[in-house]
């Protein structure tokens, strides 16, 4: 018997890692705190950046973002929580970069587009 038993695969991706992640964190597998996850999180970065090809590119962005949902239980956060209103957020940012620039979003460069986006940000967008 496994102390993960019992946790279904068709559950959001993101949901399951947290669940995991506690119930791993339970039985004494676990940083002893978020500095532990967050250098995780980096060497997971380091991992991605070294990756050859798609498939191991893939493989390592998944274990950077179950490193990521695991500093986010050690600092008390919840990543689905923080996850869908920093969706929210560039949303709203986005939508109000898109009404000043009309129709010309799309042909601002990229260095206009940010500049844009850090205006919408510093008036609270």
């Amino acid at each position: 018997m496994s102390a993960l038993d019992g946790i279904a695969e068709e559950q959001p991706a993101l949901a399951r890692a947290d669940l995991i992640s506690r119930l791993a964190a339970a039985t004494g597998f676990d940083w002893d705190d978020a500095t532990g996850a967050r250098a995780k999180v980096i060497e997971e970065m380091a991992e991605v950046d070294a990756a050859d090809g798609l498939h191991e590119r893939a493989d390592e962005i998944g274990d950077l973002l179950f490193a990521v949902v695991n500093w986010a239980r050690k600092l008390g956060v919840d990543p689905e929580t923080a996850l869908h209103q920093a969706t929210t957020k560039f949303e709203r940012r986005f939508r109000a970069m898109e009404a000043e620039a009309g129709a010309g979003l799309p042909g601002l460069t990229l260095d206009q587009m940010e500049a844009l986006w850090q205006a919408v940000k510093r008036r609270g967008g």
